[in-house]
């Protein structure tokens, strides 16, 4: 029965929970959209208090590597690999996306295909295509808000995500049916800590599942010429 941390900091959520065989032990979200570097190792030591537990007896360490915040995959997945080495313990990243989806499909259990969408802080969106099972039927991809139309129009399928709410805001007119999942459309630590055990099981300890799932490169570039730094 495996002792896993798992964190959420790849929304406007700092979250982190301690689930041992499926069972959650004790979890904690706070909300905000920045200051996840310096809430996120109290909550786990609270955690910890709560669920009389040694952080050293973790025996994985489970993490939202993205799509989201920038800052708040890194802050994550600096913080996973730390409380994994404190405990000799694997660390595994796990799909923002998949995580939404894996909460839809405990808590909801949809009929048809279901369309993630989560919030990029832009006019676009995360998204990605799953069938009834929380099985990815395509590529995470960044897309603007017709294209996501077209393809209510064309599927009809449940949506679940941060960024729902956003997008039928700004929606006049949709042609198609859907039925939107309920909940806030976060990732749920106990989803990502199914995720994490479900991924260490397939891959084991040699496979780097850590890198940061961006969907788009960095706003920050160094000038063609070198700038400043040219030589």
């Amino acid at each position: 029965m495996p002792l896993t941390l798992a964190i959420e900091t790849s929304a406007d959520v700092c979250a982190a929970a301690l689930v041992r065989d499926g069972v959650c032990l004790a979890a904690h979200r706070v909300e905000m959209t920045r200051g996840h570097a310096e809430a996120l190792v109290p909550i786990v030591r609270d955690l910890a208090t709560t669920a009389e537990i040694m952080l050293t007896d973790l025996d994985l360490v489970g993490v939202t590597k993205g799509p989201g915040s920038f800052t708040g995959l890194r802050t994550g997945i600096a913080a996973a690999r730390g409380f994994a080495l404190a405990a000799d313990a694997a660390a595994v990243g796990v799909s923002s996306l998949e995580a939404v989806a894996r909460g839809a499909v405990r808590t909801y259990q949809p009929a048809g295909p279901l369309l993630c969408v989560l919030e990029t802080r832009r006019e676009d969106f995360f998204t990605q295509l799953f069938n009834a099972a929380g099985d990815a039927q395509a590529a995470p991809a960044v897309l603007d808000k017709g294209e996501i139309l077209a393809m209510i129009a064309d599927l009809s399928p449940f949506i679940a995500g941060n960024a729902v709410e956003r997008l039928l805001a700004e929606s006049e007119a949709i042609s198609g049916t859907f039925q939107r999942i309920p909940g806030d459309g976060y990732p749920d630590p106990v989803d990502i800590a199914d995720l994490a055990e479900a991924i260490q099981n397939k891959v084991g300890l040699v496979s780097d599942t850590l890198s940061p799932l961006y969907l788009r490169a960095p706003e920050a570039k160094l000038p063609a010429n070198g700038g400043r730094l040219k030589k």
